[in-house]
């Protein structure tokens, strides 16, 4: 799958606040007064992997409250990280070294914490 492009966040292990994880949907999570508001704006980034290995989280402006380097109208910059693709498996860096983006059936799972479409 070809990974370039803009993703966005379809799910979210999201944990309530009894500790207790589970994959929930953006428009779940939103719904769920259980949910940490914090775990709730990150569900609305954006990820643009592009072709130079890079990619952008990218957060909205009105969810960032004007923080972050700005992107365009509508989106600032929440992080910069680098992917990788190796043997035909997509992979992204993160503090402990290369983790891989498990693929699902219509996108990746991400970081641990989110599963990502194409936008």
């Amino acid at each position: 799958m070809d990974v370039v492009g803009m993703w966005k966040i379809a799910e979210v292990n999201a944990m309530d606040k009894n500790f207790k994880q589970s994959w929930k949907t953006v428009g779940e999570m939103a719904a769920d007064p259980e949910i940490n508001p914090m775990q709730k704006a990150m569900a609305q980034a954006v990820y643009l992997f592009e072709a130079d290995s890079t990619f952008k989280q990218l957060m909205p402006k009105e969810v960032a409250g004007g923080d972050g380097e700005p992107y365009d109208d509508k989106y600032v910059v929440g992080h910069v990280g680098k992917w990788k693709e190796e043997d035909g498996k997509i992979f992204t860096e993160s503090d402990d070294g290369w983790d891989e983006a498990v693929p699902t059936d219509n996108g990746f799972e991400v970081f641990g914490f989110f599963r990502i479409v194409k936008a």
